[in-house]
């Protein structure tokens, strides 16, 4: 192909990134901000405004501070491992060889 110019194809990135979250956990932090909101909502036509911020800003600052150390920690696919290895019966177990814990010299 003598003339012709030669391209690489490279794999493209389609997770979702939107302000230090990706994958799963921009609909996780999706989902806690529609939720804050519901619940500020309710607790405003309730009780007074002043409560409702009480209650419902350090909850939401909680839930995103906690999916964000999920994120530089796991990562999005280290969260859905760890979120379906949860899911596992609890008498599933690894067994391994007494050998493999003590280290004999043979």
């Amino acid at each position: 192909m003598k003339g012709q110019q030669m391209y690489r194809i490279s794999k493209v990135d389609t997770r979702i990134y939107v302000k230090g979250f990706s994958g799963v956990l921009v609909y996780k932090a999706m989902y806690a901000i529609l939720m804050a909101l519901g619940v500020f909502v309710g607790l405003y036509l309730l009780t007074s405004p002043f409560v409702a911020l009480l209650v419902v800003m350090p909850v939401l600052m909680m839930v995103l501070y906690r999916l964000s150390k999920i994120q530089q920690t796991l990562g999005p696919e280290g969260f859905q491992k760890q979120q379906s290895a949860k899911k596992l019966p609890h008498f599933i177990s690894i067994k391994q060889e007494l050998s493999q814990f003590i280290n004999l010299k043979s």
